[in-house]
């Protein structure tokens, strides 16, 4: 991957990801908390893609991308082991919430997810490979 390719890859993950973003906060205000989580999840995923990119990695998994956030830039000391806590948190609850018939959020779990992705989307965006772009 080039590194013009690198940047507009990243470019367009933070796209989709402030998208996400914006989607989960109107599905919390709409009361669909379970689809609120999970979208906050993905706004947090889109950011770690993007993250991800500015190194020219990539993974075809979820788990992979997180393991590769923690590898590359966690242990490096780039970014704080709350973003790798908040991303396994999020995608935690996202599962749940995607995959478990019966369970059903509240307003206030609905509510924390989208904190702990705003907390996480504003960790990686102080990173000056994204902030340059």
């Amino acid at each position: 991957m080039s590194p013009d390719n690198e940047r507009a890859n990243a470019h367009e993950e933070t796209v989709r990801g402030n998208e996400a973003l914006r989607a989960a906060a109107e599905l919390h205000r709409l009361g669909l908390y379970n689809d609120a989580i999970s979208r906050a999840y993905y706004a947090a995923y889109h950011w770690t893609r993007a993250v991800l990119y500015t190194k020219g990695l990539e993974s075809r998994t979820h788990r992979g991308a997180h393991q590769l956030l923690v590898l590359h830039f966690v242990r490096a000391g780039l970014l704080s082991e709350t973003a790798a806590t908040l991303l396994g948190q999020l995608e935690d609850r996202r599962e749940v919430s995607d995959y478990s018939a019966g369970v059903s959020f509240t307003a206030a779990e609905s509510g924390e997810a989208l904190e702990r992705a705003r907390a996480f989307i504003a960790l990686c965006s102080a990173l000056p490979e994204i902030a340059a772009q």
